[in-house]
């Protein structure tokens, strides 16, 4: 695999795209989504704005659904998102941090990266233990996030498994989720929506197609005959489908 830092893009995320942005007007005009789900928040000024903007302000969802790990990150984007009534941030973990753990620990795609050479990757100096240490919230020094994390972590309750116990309750109702996730979690979570979701329609989006993150998913939507893809760029690492009963 190349490091991210090498793609000439790597600066530039699914939400300036203005071809992505097209597909999302398209998507909210010409169909009813009353849920959305979304994994990575950050502070919702990427993703998560950019989507909502693209709803047409008189046909909003009922709820849309953004997890977020990060509590400092999930506090910014609480204030960020205040003008969207329709946006509940939420702070947890999309999959048991555990079970994340053991996933990227026993990855034979971050074992042997070298086996990827047209995929990128966030670093190739041990990346097992990059992942690993993302997930467990141990990346970056900043003494304020860390501060937010401790707080967090000793005097509230972290939600798990949001993800899936979202997809649970509103996976009846044709949902679109969103996969903006953690470097080393995408193929997971893509796999915990493919099959929580299995004979259920539904709406896919995900970022980072041409990254570690989700390069296998990818190919996964690419040869099933149960996704319908709209559109998606290689170059700006998105993809946008439908998946079929």
């Amino acid at each position: 695999m190349k490091r991210y830092t090498e793609h000439t893009h790597f600066s530039i995320s699914m939400s300036t795209d203005e071809r992505f942005k097209q597909t999302l007007r398209n998507l909210f005009r010409q169909h009813r989504i009353s849920y959305i789900i979304e994994s990575g928040t950050f502070i919702g000024t990427g993703s998560t704005r950019t989507i909502a903007q693209a709803i047409p302000k008189n046909r909003p969802p009922e709820s849309y659904f953004t997890v977020e790990a990060n509590l400092a990150f999930h506090t910014l984007s609480r204030f960020n998102l205040m003008r969207w009534n329709f946006i509940k941030p939420l702070w947890g973990n999309t999959i048991a941090r555990q079970d994340a753990v053991r996933f990227i620990q026993q990855d034979e795609a971050l074992h042997h990266h070298e086996r990827y050479p047209d995929v990128y990757i966030d670093t190739t100096d041990n990346p097992v233990q990059f992942y690993t240490d993302e997930v467990e919230g141990r990346l970056g020094n900043n003494l304020i996030i860390n501060l937010v994390a401790w707080f967090g972590n000793t005097f509230l309750t972290r939600r798990e498994n949001l993800l899936k116990e979202l997809l649970q309750q509103y996976g009846h109702e044709k949902p679109l989720v969103i996969l903006d996730s953690a470097g080393g979690m995408g193929w997971l979570e893509y796999q915990t929506v493919r099959d929580t979701l299995r004979g259920k329609p539904y709406w896919l989006i995900l970022d980072d197609i041409h990254h570690l993150k989700h390069f296998r998913s990818f190919e996964d939507v690419k040869t099933r005959a149960d996704f319908r893809i709209i559109d998606s760029s290689l170059q700006h690492g998105w993809l946008v489908a439908e998946h079929l009963a």
